[in-house]
């Protein structure tokens, strides 16, 4: 043999005895060797292993919930990590979902990732904070990933939210949530992304809390003292407001914007903004607008066609108090400059045509107020005009105060239609065969359900049980497979039936037919069934177990029938798809309950 070619065969071999060494610390769970391992490979020798811990992955993703998986997730995650070259490829390992659960540290991940070229780093951060939020990427290693490749850091939803929870869940180390931010090097950038991230809201204004120490606060403080741009944080915060969404979305920004405290002029600089608001953004949000435009009409710095223009937005809205709000602005406008009586009172008259009987009561009465000081003409006939809209008590009033036309003598009819009321449907009766039973329950499993499916699919279990227990359950096997609790393993470490017989959230139907078919597969003891169907479930203190305790308590009686006492079918399957059981049908049912002998739960 030349000396080449066994060079050659010593390399393969020790390349083999490190995988080997590598693949036995992983499946051991011995994250710290496996780093040490690594640290001592080459670049080739590292690749030479991620085929061996490709096949380990997928042995695990087989049995997802087993002790030797959870064992080996972390030590997998990390190796796997650092014997793959491709940025694309490390990201995706990285982000996968069967590493979710049971991920490296963010520390491991960096040691085992940081010799790498520094726009290779950059490339895998950014490709992570691509990923969507729901992925639950480590914000510590995406930070960190960004830390050691000095790149451009990331705005994209999943890093803003990664931002947030690291800040505001900061309390373990101490300090202040201004303090955190005044040290964060990228405060500008992340801050500015607040704004454009879509869904931070709500969890910002969870986060946040009231008081001194909240985010607000600490936003508004940090504007305050110069660390952050405060022209560029209030225009943000506006245009945020202006953006709209959700309530909870904009509750946040609102008491940031009054945390601000803005001055008169930087009020007077955003007038067009105050109004558009006052115009569309929800309530509480245009009420502080419209307060902030009433300040300034009453300190003479909005000009009464600007307040005219806002008038007729704001007493378009359907909240009544806005709208009494605009009117008791307006008189107060009037009282002090009578010379805008001509250009807001035909904008009050728009009050004449709101849904609200005593909007138009109050806008009659400030327009019979001030129309004596109107001498245009045309403005008069425009007001005695708007008065047609007024409901006919307040138009016969008006055309006495305004001149208005009167009413036609002969009565309009009107008659309310409302529309039909839906037609009951019928409940289909229960599948015939248990493939039938073992399809429905599988879509119920995956996707919910209504009433009606529910009712249906559960029947049919009941009577196929009962019918021919064997066939049922060969034709639930596919169905099975996928649930957690038919592992061999506990999960989390607990049997199937410790966790069912726990609160841990409110019974829905996928949880229900969980509880159903592991009754049936032996995974919940029948000691554990007698108990909770004669004591019920440990309260959790949840408010709302009141809600589901009849449904709980239902289904768990359905379980232990089906371990100890079959019945042939359910007697309370209701006939119409909208709950409703006919009382003959509940006549035939015990019927024929009595002719076969079965037992009523």
């Amino acid at each position: 043999m030349t000396t080449t070619a066994a060079s050659g065969v010593a390399t393969a071999t020790a390349t083999a005895d490190t995988t080997g060494l590598l693949v036995a610390a992983v499946r051991a769970g011995r994250t710290a060797e496996v780093v040490a391992l690594l640290d001592g490979m080459t670049d080739a020798q590292r690749r030479a292993c991620f085929p061996e811990l490709k096949s380990v992955r997928q042995e695990l993703k087989a049995a997802r919930w087993s002790a030797d998986s959870r064992r080996a997730h972390p030590a997998l995650h990390a190796a796997g990590a650092a014997c793959q070259t491709g940025a694309a490829a490390v990201a995706n390992w990285l982000a996968a979902v069967d590493m979710r659960w049971s991920q490296a540290s963010p520390a491991v991940l960096l040691h085992v990732l940081g010799d790498r070229d520094r726009g290779w780093l950059a490339d895998v951060a950014h490709r992570l904070a691509q990923r969507p939020a729901a992925s639950n990427v480590s914000y510590e290693l995406m930070a960190g990933l960004v830390r050691l490749s000095g790149c451009q850091v990331p705005t994209t939803e999943a890093y803003v939210q990664g931002w947030l929870a690291h800040v505001g869940g900061g309390w373990q180390r101490g300090g202040t949530v201004g303090d955190r931010l005044r040290r964060d090097p990228h405060l500008a950038e992340l801050v500015a992304a607040l704004f454009r991230t879509e869904g931070v809201g709500a969890q910002l204004g969870w986060l946040s809390g009231d008081g001194p120490e909240s985010w607000t606060s600490a936003l508004a403080g940090l504007t305050g003292e110069g660390v952050l741009d405060r022209r560029a944080v209030v225009d943000a915060c506006v245009a945020r407001l202006l953006r709209g969404g959700a309530p909870a979305e904009l509750r946040v920004f609102l008491r940031l914007l009054k945390d601000l405290a803005l001055t008169r002029e930087e009020e007077r600089r955003r007038t067009a903004d105050w109004t558009a608001l006052a115009s569309d953004a929800m309530p509480t949000v245009a009420s502080h607008a419209q307060s902030v435009l009433g300040a300034l009409a009453l300190a003479g710095e909005l000009s009464p066609r600007r307040l005219a223009e806002m008038t007729e937005a704001v007493l378009f809205r359907a909240e009544k108090k806005l709208v009494r709000a605009q009117l008791v602005l307006l008189g107060k406008v009037l009282t002090k400059n009578r010379s805008a009586a001509g250009e807001l009172l035909p904008a009050a008259a728009r009050a004449f045509g709101h849904e609200d009987s005593d909007a138009q009561e109050r806008a009659l009465k400030l327009v019979e107020r001030h129309v004596g000081k109107v001498t245009a003409v045309e403005v008069r006939e425009e007001l005695a005009g708007a008065a047609e809209q007024l409901i006919p008590a307040l138009r016969a009033r008006a055309v006495r105060t305004l001149g208005a036309t009167p009413p036609d003598a002969l009565p309009v009819a009107h008659e309310e239609v409302l529309p039909p009321p839906p037609q009951p449907v019928r409940l289909a009766p229960a599948p015939a065969a248990a493939v039938e039973v073992a399809e429905e329950i599988s879509a119920l499993l995956a996707s919910g359900s209504d009433v009606s499916v529910f009712e249906r699919a559960l029947d049919g279990l009941v009577r196929h049980a009962h019918l021919d227990r064997d066939a049922l359950l060969e034709a639930l096997e596919p169905v099975v497979a996928r649930r957690w609790w038919a592992e061999g393993e506990p999960r989390h470490g607990h049997r199937s039936d410790d966790f069912f017989a726990r609160r841990h959230e409110l019974f829905d139907d996928a949880r229900a037919f969980d509880l159903l078919l592991a009754t049936l597969y032996g995974k919940v003891r029948t000691d554990t069934l007698h108990r909770v169907v004669r004591d019920g479930l440990t309260n959790s203190g949840c408010a709302h177990n009141s809600l589901a305790r009849p449904f709980e308590a239902r289904v768990w009686e359905v379980a232990h029938r089906l371990r100890t006492d079959p019945q042939p079918f359910l007697l309370a399957t209701p006939t119409w798809g909208t709950g409703l059981l006919e009382p003959d049908e509940l006549v035939d049912r015990l019927d024929a309950y009595r002719r076969t002998g079965a037992r009523v739960a």
